[in-house]
Order: C-alpha cells, then sequence, then structure tokens
C-alpha cells in the first residue's frame, strides 16, 4: 500500500508517527503565519502544493490532519479522480473547537467517504457513532525516538514543559508557580513569539524559552528533564506531550481532567490549573520521582499493545471496501 499523509502544519509528532507506523511519506505543508497571512490565501497555497504532492508521488491512501477540514477536500478529489482512499486524522479541535464545530456538518460528510476517521479519545465517539462511520479510538501513537543531541541542563530539577503557546495553555500560571520554586528550571518549549512581549515579561529567571528546537535537540531536552509538564484548560482534549513522555518513559505532570486520568493513570501526577496547584504537583513529582518513573514505564507496556490493537482495526478498515454512497 503506498500511502501519502499530509498536515497543513509547521510540524506535529503525532502526524509524523502515523506516516511511519503505516509506511506513509510525510509531508508537512505550511504557508505564512496565521497572525501575517489571510487565511483563504494560506489554505489556497497549502491545498495547491498538497494537490501537487499528490500527483507527484500517486498514492493509493491519503492521511490527512485535520482540522483545518479544508485539507480533506484535497484528499477527497484526488481519490474521486484517482480511484485512492483518504484517512481522516481528527484532533480534538475538529469536533470542539472555533470555527471548525460550525463545519460538523461537513466533517460528517467527508467521513462518510473515508476509509476511516481517527478519533484521539472516547469522548469524541459519540460523533462517530451516531455519524455511523468507519472510526477507531486512537489516542497513543508510539514511534521510534532518536537519541537526541544532549541538552545542558542546570542543578536542580528540572521540568519540560511541552507548549505551543495556544490559548488553552496557561503560561501565566507555570510563571507563577515557578516563582514559589527557586530550586527547580522550567523549560518551556515552542515558538515564544506568540507571546506578546507584556506576558514574556512576566517570565520569572528560572523559567527559559528553548524556542522552536530542532528534533533531535528537542527529545534530547525530554530524555534529560525530570519531568515533562504538559498542560490544558479545554476539557476533553488527549495531549501529543503526555504520549510523548509516555514512550521517552518521563515522568508525567499534566491537567487534571478525567480524560487525562483515564489515559495517564500510572507515572503520573494530576494538578489543577492553578499556581498553587502546578507548584504543589512539581514539588510531588520530585518527591515521588523513582515511583513515577517505574509507573510510566508500565504504562509504556500497556499502552503498546494497546496500539498493536488499534493499529490492526485501521489497517483492517483502510482494507475494506467502502460502502455504496452518493457519487456528489
Amino acid at each position: 500500500m503506498k500511502a501519502t499523509f499530509i498536515a497543513w502544519t509547521r510540524y506535529n509528532r503525532r502526524s509524523a508517527i502515523l506516516a511511519e507506523q503505516f509506511g506513509a511519506t510525510m509531508h508537512h505543508i505550511y504557508h505564512g503565519r496565521p497572525e501575517d497571512t489571510n487565511a483563504l490565501i494560506r489554505y489556497l497555497v497549502q491545498g495547491w502544493r498538497s494537490w501537487r504532492v499528490l500527483r507527484q508521488e500517486r498514492p493509493e491512501v491519503v492521511f490527512v490532519q485535520n482540522p483545518p477540514i479544508f485539507i480533506i477536500f484535497v484528499a477527497y478529489i484526488y481519490s474521486r479522480l484517482y480511484r485512492a482512499r483518504y484517512v481522516i486524522d481528527s484532533h480534538t479541535g475538529a469536533f470542539i473547537a472555533d470555527p471548525w464545530r460550525s463545519l460538523l456538518w461537513l466533517h460528517k460528510w467527508f467521513s462518510k467517504r473515508a476509509a476511516a476517521t481517527i478519533i484521539h479519545n472516547q469522548d469524541q465517539e459519540s460523533f462517530a457513532q451516531e455519524w455511523q462511520i468507519p472510526y477507531c479510538v486512537m489516542g497513543f501513537t508510539p514511534g521510534t525516538y532518536p537519541v537526541g543531541n544532549p541538552y545542558p541542563l542546570p542543578e536542580g530539577f528540572n521540568v519540560a514543559f511541552v507548549c505551543s503557546f495556544n490559548g488553552d495553555e496557561p503560561v501565566e500560571l507555570v510563571f507563577e508557580a515557578a516563582q514559589s520554586l527557586p530550586g527547580v528550571n522550567f523549560f518551556i518549549t515552542g515558538d515564544y513569539q506568540r507571546l506578546s512581549a507584556e506576558r514574556q515579561a512576566l517570565r520569572p529567571a528560572n523559567c527559559h524559552f528553548t524556542g522552536f528546537m530542532d528534533y533531535d535537540d528537542y527529545v534530547g531536552l525530554m530524555r534529560g528533564a525530570d519531568a515533562m509538564l504538559v498542560l490544558t484548560t479545554r476539557n476533553n482534549t488527549l495531549l501529543l506531550g503526555g504520549f510523548e513522555a509516555v514512550s521517552l518513559e518521563r515522568p508525567l505532570i499534566v491537567s487534571d481532567s478525567k480524560i487525562l486520568r483515564d489515559y495517564f493513570p500510572l507515572g503520573t501526577v494530576y494538578t489543577p490549573n492553578t499556581a498553587v496547584g502546578i507548584s504543589q504537583a512539581v514539588r510531588e513529582a520530585e518527591a515521588r520521582h523513582a515511583t513515577l518513573q517505574t509507573g510510566i514505564r508500565q504504562l509504556k507496556q500497556q499502552l503498546d499493545q494497546e496500539w498493536l490493537e488499534t493499529s490492526a482495526q485501521l489497517a483492517h478498515l483502510i482494507d475494506t471496501p467502502p460502502p455504496a454512497l452518493s457519487k456528489i
């Protein structure tokens, strides 16, 4: 099976891992910055580049990352013209974030014609069941991680805060928590330029911006950190950084929500999204470090087995002939 995976983003590790696991070539297609580029122009350029990739590679199966939903249109047209199939990897935002939740009717339409829709967590399973579409719930995606470049970490307890500076990530609360933890160093990944100068000025001395890192440097930081911190204020959201912590066997600190407790029952400290809560969670991770290390290794074994089952399910869906639907 010849496969291509396209994501309209600068980089997404989950998409890269899925591409790796299913033998697909990976293409991150990204034009301009959302703050500086008209959305219509950005999507048109990304759509044209995606079409050129598909015409050149002629895959039998096209994987696309959703959102944005417009990427699926390219995969759908290609599948109609070249008798291919497509798989939609629908992230949580595709169901609950603006403007994508207003386009759920279109999401449903595309999903009914897809070989499969990948859903990240069981909360979104109700959509798939209501729509009566072929789907699988695939949270954990194991991958082959490089050794990475050793990251120069100082003495003390070092925490890697996996961050994209999206609106659901409480960066200022981490700043506030860090002020009460002078012996702890926080390394905050991602493009901190997305944070206003006023908000950047709130950063205490023991919080360090890494900027957008080369992947080997990023993995080196994760492997060297004593714990990984991944936070969201959005409900029913799984966190790729959490699964990276599992794969790299690093103790994990996550926001306290039911879905995150369900997916990360071992090797994990849960925190409310408050400065005091984050501070206490870091102290707990430091005090229970050895126990958390053992727990995260056990969790990795469990999730590796789960992956074998869900990936086999997805492969079966891709190989299953599509149902008879409208020719539109």
